[in-house]
């Protein structure tokens, strides 16, 4: 009887984790918060930087670059991800901000793919949602 037992309880378990297998479409979604990954620049702090400043007037303002490479020491990289989790219609935003330096000096900005970051509430902080190189056709930064 026992055996019997046994045997029904699995036909139980594997038809109740079929249920609930099938009928995963109903059940809600977790939730998944969105991932900010590397340099957050606002506007208002890419605006303050200046062709001619230093490498140490420019730290204090954006931080320290995201990426930096050994083979060209002279250029600064300050990548930006924001990737929604939790809503599938809400694309990611992809920004990056390039300093170029003749020793410590800022010589060149390329900000043709700067994106104004998300706030918290996962809106753009800027009216338009688009960064104002891209809408400018290419070299939106003044310098």
């Amino acid at each position: 009887m026992s055996h019997r037992n046994n045997i029904f309880r699995l036909i139980l378990l594997l038809f109740f984790l079929f249920v609930v297998a099938a009928c995963e479409t109903w059940l809600p979604d977790p939730h998944r918060p969105d991932y900010t990954l590397g340099n957050v620049i606002k506007r208002d702090a890419l605006e303050q930087i200046q062709l001619g400043m230093t490498q140490s007037e420019i730290t204090p303002i954006l931080g320290s670059p995201m990426l930096t490479d050994p083979f060209h020491a002279n250029r600064w990289d300050y990548v930006y991800r924001y990737l929604p989790r939790g809503r599938t219609n809400e694309a990611q935003i992809e920004s990056r901000l390039t300093l170029f330096f003749e020793g410590e000096v800022l010589v060149k900005i390329d900000d043709t793919d700067y994106k104004e970051p998300k706030t918290t509430d996962g809106k753009l902080d800027d009216d338009e949602g688009h960064g104002g190189a891209a809408s400018a056709g290419g070299g939106g930064h003044s310098h």
